[in-house]
C-alpha cells in the first residue's frame, strides 16, 4: 500500500533532556552501545568506529563531524543543529530520527536502511544515498543540490519545498516519490523501468523539468 501524499515519518521516542546523560567522545568506540545520552562535545579529531549503536539520544554540535561510522545503528534520536559534514556512514541502519537545522554536506549513507527520517531546514549538498532503501523519509525546506539516489530503493520519499537541483535517479526503484514545491531544474533518469514515472508526484510547474529529463523537446 502506498503512503498518503502528505505522509509524515514516525516521530522518535526520546526521553526528556533531564533524563539523558552526557556522552564523551571516548564512549564512541567499536561495538559501543550508547543509550539515553546527549552527544554534544567537539572531539579534537573525527571519530572512527564500527558497529556502534545509539538509542534514544540527542546529537548536537560537531560531535560527529567527518566521522567514519560504518554499520552504525541509530534508533529514536534527534540531531539538533548537528554538523555531519563529510561523515561516512555506509551500511547504516537509521530508524525514527529527526534532523533539525543540520549541516550534511557530503554526508555518505550509501547502502543504508533509512526508515522514518525527517529532515527540516537542513543544508545537504552532495548528499549520497546510493543503493540505500528509503521508507517514510521526508525533507522539508532543505538544500539538496546533487542528491544522488543512484541504485536506491525508494519506498516512500518526500522532498517538499526544497532545492533538489541535479537530482540523480539512475537505476532507482521508485514506489512513491513526492517532489511537489521543490526546485528540480535537472533530473537524471533512466527509462529501463517506465513504471517508476507513475510513482513520481509533481506539480504542473515542475513538469518541464521532468519532460526534459525524458528527452522531450519543449517549444514555446
Amino acid at each position: 500500500m502506498k503512503p498518503p501524499k502528505d505522509f509524515a515519518p514516525t516521530s522518535p521516542d526520546i526521553p526528556s533532556t533531564d533524563d539523558l546523560t552526557p556522552a564523551q567522545p571516548t564512549a564512541i568506540i567499536n561495538d559501543a552501545d550508547i543509550d539515553r545520552a546527549i552527544i554534544s562535545c567537539n572531539p579534537p579529531n573525527p571519530i572512527r568506529a564500527s558497529s556502534i549503536v545509539i538509542e534514544q539520544s540527542r546529537i548536537q554540535a560537531q560531535s560527529l563531524l567527518a566521522s567514519t561510522l560504518p554499520n552504525i545503528r541509530i534508533t529514536d534520536a534527534i540531531f539538533d543543529r548537528a554538523d555531519l559534514m563529510g561523515a561516512t556512514w555506509t551500511d547504516a541502519r537509521l530508524t525514527r530520527i529527526q534532523f533539525n537545522d543540520c549541516k550534511l554536506t557530503g554526508f555518505d549513507a550509501r547502502d543504508s536502511d533509512l526508515q522514518d527520517l525527517h529532515f527540516t531546514n537542513c543544508k545537504a549538498p552532495d548528499l549520497f544515498m546510493l543503493g540505500a532503501t528509503l521508507t517514510r523519509v521526508r525533507f522539508d525546506q532543505c538544500q539538496l543540490p546533487n542528491l544522488d539516489l543512484t541504485g536506491a530503493t525508494i519506498k516512500s520519499l518526500a522532498i517538499r519545498d526544497s532545492g533538489a537541483q541535479s537530482l540523480r535517479l539512475i537505476n532507482t526503484r521508485i514506489d512513491h516519490l513526492d517532489l511537489r514545491g521543490s526546485i528540480i531544474d535537472h533530473i537524471a533518469l533512466d527509462l529501463t523501468n517506465p513504471a517508476n514515472l507513475r510513482n513520481i508526484i509533481i506539480t504542473p510547474q515542475q513538469a518541464p523539468a521532468l519532460a526534459i529529463a525524458l528527452g522531450v523537446q519543449i517549444s514555446g
